[in-house]
């Protein structure tokens, strides 16, 4: 039968669906004619009846009819539950009657099914992370070592290391809860072959790692001899795509090493053990399928219908993920899992990490622990039981310092910190994270101080309080998911100055990596090295300071009342805290600013000092060489280590005479001059690898290099020094 509809001739058809049963549930069905481009030129929808309209000349233009589940194009609808017919064959098969039957296991591959991922979202981002990421993007493992213990973790359990952290990142990591933006889901098929001895795809492999190996710049392990300048953090790196890791980047040099040493089987098993190196090119092109929001909490949950899909019996479908969030008004991709290559499992609760700098994290003030109470939480990234501090011994004192006492990462003997990052000093601003439990909100507590003043190794304070006064704001997520700024002071409130509000949760949706307080330790008025004594104050909206219930009055001056909190001092990683029985919470902390001084004095043959600026050294082989140098801090457990190296030629080999010395050299004014161990001028023109020719002269560059543990609790501060020089050496007979 045919009728007119909008000045075309329209012939009516209708789909029998062979087993269906009146009462059963009907799929939406869609009749599409595509020309030989797969331009779209009619999509029927189909009645509920199974009655369709179709062009009279439909027959004339199409090259191919298919049935689809509803749809308004090919695209929108995975191949595999599509049935495409030649336009001659589908209208011979529809016949005179009009009528095409369709068997039931194919329509009932048409019906809408739900599919949800759930995962949550963080912000990583420290700059010394990203420092960490570039050594080790440049470093070469010992691969057979490194296979051996792979072979014996769990397929799982790599992935998801792999995929978050490396396991070599020992350090804690501090991250941020992201809780507003919107979460893409992509989705890929792929058939990965399992890897097999004489697997042809291994040249393919070793060229791709090759390629990815080009733009890393390899950052030398300390003590290997470093570049005569500071290494700035490398915000621009390879091996971070839109926020998110790349482990093919980041691992490629360890990668190519370990497959072009180890033994064929090992090989094998290493391969099969990384995702990441196995399925490259055996996988679909990614298709987004949904987006979401992110929930408050920083966790998401997305969910869409789609029609059912064939997957081959040796593949699978992986899912990754983008994150975008609106940061000064523009949508920014803060975290982007389908160009890192980071892919998850449908029934994976996926973790993404972002490591861009540019996203924008929220707080959540959850610090274990009931009731309220305040303690001193971080200093920068670094929790502070990690600081050694004597127990309170008033409201702005402590007890008698150890040795170590106000340093980081302690250690009791003093020979376990040489050389390595123990009994640390603070130095540079000091970021303060405090946690006021929100039930501190409850019993009135809306402001509060803090003060900085020296003291001696009695814990004694030895001078007047000097007051944290800067400007201070805070960023808070609106409803509409808005970010605006809101000071919290400093506010003088009755007779009390250098106030500062308590943000708690219940009055913003308060962005994550905010602290209570920054204490610029080279401020003028900080800047003398030696401990110092930190203490904050609590006060209620009328300015009166509040002090736990049954401690004492200061007696200071200050007005103040009684409240049911608590201070706390947290003193262990694990376990209970310790109440504070005084009116303020004082911690004791050792700072130093000063640089470890690095200079070379003199050159010496044969132990004979020459200072002067060009020198030409010459001798027979036997002939020996040393340095007469300085290298130290004022307060010597603060040099982490000192090294002296030299360097031959353009770009030829070294070798040091001081490696990583973690004592003081030459210190003066009382300390004799250093002099290195010496070399033999042999030994350093005949130091691997020499030309064919040999050597017998050359010029050398000299380095010396101090590097110190002070840290503002983010990262090691560049409190070095480096000192360098040049001469030229030929052995004569």
């Amino acid at each position: 039968m045919a009728e007119t509809k909008g000045g075309r001739q329209q012939r009516k058809f209708r789909l029998n669906l062979v087993g269906y049963e009146k009462g059963d549930e009907r799929p939406a069905i869609s009749v599409l004619a595509v020309d030989r481009a797969g331009k779209v030129l009619v999509a029927a929808p189909v009645g509920a009846d199974g009655s369709f309209d179709l062009p009279a000349d439909v027959a004339k233009k199409a090259h191919r009819i298919i049935l689809s589940p509803r749809s308004e194009s090919p695209d929108d609808v995975d191949k595999d539950v599509q049935v495409a017919y030649r336009t001659e064959q589908f209208f011979d098969l529809i016949g005179n009657a009009g009528v095409l039957n369709v068997a039931e296991g194919i329509w009932k591959k048409w019906f809408f099914f739900t599919k949800c991922v759930t995962g949550s979202v963080k912000r990583c981002y420290r700059p010394w992370i990203i420092r960490h990421f570039a050594k080790q993007a440049g470093a070469l493992t010992n691969p057979l070592l490194e296979a051996r213990a792979v072979t014996m973790k769990s397929r799982a359990a790599l992935d998801v290391s792999e995929r978050l952290v490396p396991p070599d990142l020992v350090v804690a990591v501090h991250c941020d809860v992201i809780c507003s933006g919107v979460v893409e889901v992509y989705r890929r098929t792929c058939c990965c072959e399992p890897w097999v001895i004489g697997d042809i795809r291994l040249p393919e492999l070793v060229r791709d790692l090759e390629d990815l190996i080009g733009p890393i710049v390899e950052a030398p392990d300390l003590p290997f001899p470093p570049r005569p300048e500071p290494d700035p953090p490398p915000f621009d790196v390879p091996f971070l795509r839109s926020g998110a890791l790349d482990m093919r980047v980041l691992n490629a040099r360890r990668d190519l090493h370990a497959i072009k040493s180890l033994p064929e089987k090992q090989l094998v098993a290493y391969i099969n053990a990384r995702p990441y190196l196995l399925c490259r090119n055996e996988c679909s092109a990614p298709k987004k399928v949904a987006e979401g929001f992110i929930n408050p909490d920083g966790r998401f949950q997305i969910c869409w219908s789609e029609w059912p899909y064939l997957v081959m019996a040796h593949c699978k479908q992986e899912y990754a993920y983008k994150v975008r969030q609106l940061i000064n008004g523009v949508w920014t991709t803060i975290y982007d899992g389908v160009a890192a290559n980071i892919w998850f499992d449908y029934d994976e609760d996926a973790s993404l990490v972002s490591y861009d700098v540019r996203a924008r994290a929220c707080r959540h003030n959850d610090f274990p622990g009931e009731g309220p109470f305040a303690l001193l939480q971080d200093i920068g990234d670094t929790n502070s039981w990690r600081l050694a501090t004597p127990n309170a011994s008033g409201w702005d004192q402590v007890g008698p310092a150890a040795y170590n006492s106000g340093l980081i990462d302690p250690v009791a003997n003093p020979a376990s910190a040489l050389g390595v990052l123990k009994n640390r000093n603070l130095g540079g601003t000091l970021k303060l994270l405090y946690h006021f439990s929100e039930p501190m909100r409850d019993i009135g507590a809306v402001y509060y101080r803090i003060s900085v003043r020296p003291t001696d190794a009695t814990g004694q304070p030895t001078g007047a309080p000097e007051y944290l006064s800067d400007g201070l704001s805070w960023k808070y997520f609106t409803g509409g998911g808005d970010v605006l700024p809101e000071s919290l002071g400093p506010v003088t409130v009755g007779t009390e100055s250098n106030l500062y509000k308590i943000p708690y949760d219940f009055d913003r949706d308060w962005q994550g990596n905010q602290y209570h307080g920054y204490l610029n330790t080279k401020e003028a008025r900080f800047n003398t090295p030696g401990r110092y004594l930190l203490t904050l104050e609590v006060f209620n909206a009328a300015g009166r300071r509040l002090r736990p219930t049954g401690t004492a009055d200061p007696g200071d001056g200050v007005p103040g009342s009684t409240a049911a909190f608590t201070f706390r001092r947290w003193y262990q990683e694990f376990g209970p805290t310790a109440v504070v029985p005084y009116a303020a919470l004082t911690h004791m902390l050792w700072w130093d600013n000063r640089v470890a001084e690095a200079v070379i004095v003199d050159l010496r043959v044969g132990g004979s000092p020459n200072t002067s600026e060009c020198q030409f050294l010459e001798g027979p082989g036997s002939q020996t060489f040393s340095v007469g140098y300085r290298a130290y801090h004022p307060q010597e457990m603060f040099l982490l280590y000192h090294s002296l190296w030299w360097r031959r030629g353009l770009g030829g080999p070294s070798d040091h005479m001081v490696s990583a010395s973690p004592y003081n050299a030459g210190y003066p004014p009382a300390g004799p001059l250093a002099v290195s161990p010496s070399h033999t001028f042999s030994h350093m023109l005949s130091h691997p690898p020499v030309p064919p020719d040999g050597l017998t002269r050359c010029t050398f560059s000299l380095h010396l290099r101090t590097w110190v543990k002070t840290t503002d609790g983010e990262g090691s501060l560049d409190y070095g020094d480096y000192d360098y020089g040049s001469f030229a050496l030929a052995i004569t007979p």
